[in-house]
């Protein structure tokens, strides 16, 4: 299903994407195989709980999204990453060999803010840590759910200029050093989306995604390359296993 948003440029290729708590689809099944449930069914107990927690959802978000998009080209002097911008990337094959092919990259962020963070924290200091848990796993579906939202409209834009997009990958995963995450910092506004990084690389608010989407005449979406991928307590590795035999969301 597409969903049309808003975008507003701030800078030269540089958007703001307004996208509102109802844009957000909770499957419960994805929440139920991330706990540990093979086939995604909830005992009632903890769906009861997880509907409070989503019914609350709304007042304990803060959504912000957007991209930049840059030129992408591959370095005649190294073979073990991608330029993008001004700025050389150094990442593994398993993403290169998805994005090579890309002549512009979308760099994106997107976050729920603290205020989900905040409430699992205040939990568990009570001594609820059950429900600390479930809100925290909510609020990773929440933007996961969010990205995948982004990932639609900056596929949607592509459309329309008769271009198509990758899947997306980000600092972290695919075997693709957390660090770079200074690099593609670097080449957005300061504060951007409201979410800052650490020196170590760790984005604040914790509940936040950044990567890039590559975008050309020539990509096409591909699923992510699990198998080859050592990472085996990798988050990206569960959200997929638990989406294996559903349809893709990203229209293309």
């Amino acid at each position: 299903m597409h969903i049309e948003l808003s975008q507003f440029e701030i800078d030269e290729n540089t958007f703001e994407v307004t996208i509102n708590y109802s844009d957000i689809k909770f499957d419960k099944n994805d929440i139920g195989n991330t706990i540990g449930y093979s086939d995604g069914k909830l005992p009632p107990h903890f769906e009861e709980m997880i509907d409070q927690i989503i019914t609350r959802f709304p007042k304990k978000c803060n959504i912000n999204a957007g991209y930049r998009l840059l030129n992408l080209q591959h370095s005649t002097d190294r073979k073990d990453g991608l330029l993008i911008g001004n700025k050389f990337f150094q990442m593994d094959k398993i993403v290169t060999s998805q994005l090579k092919k890309a002549n512009k990259a979308a760099l994106f962020l997107c976050t729920i803010g603290n205020e989900m963070e905040l409430w699992a924290k205040d939990l568990s200091q009570k001594g609820d840590s059950v429900l600390a848990y479930l809100v925290d796993i909510v609020a990773s579906s929440a933007v996961e759910s969010i990205a995948d939202i982004l990932h639609n409209r900056i596929n949607q834009a592509a459309s329309k200029l008769g271009l198509n997009v990758t899947n997306r990958y980000s600092p972290g995963y695919c075997n693709w050093s957390v660090a770079e995450q200074q690099k593609l910092f670097s080449l957005l506004p300061n504060n951007f989306c409201n979410i800052s990084l650490s020196d170590s690389s760790l984005m604040k608010p914790i509940k936040s995604i950044s990567g890039i989407i590559g975008i050309g005449t020539k990509v096409k979406f591909s699923q992510y390359i699990c198998d080859r991928c050592g990472v085996n307590d990798c988050t990206h590795r569960v959200y997929l296993l638990s989406k294996a035999n559903k349809a893709n969301n990203i229209v293309l």
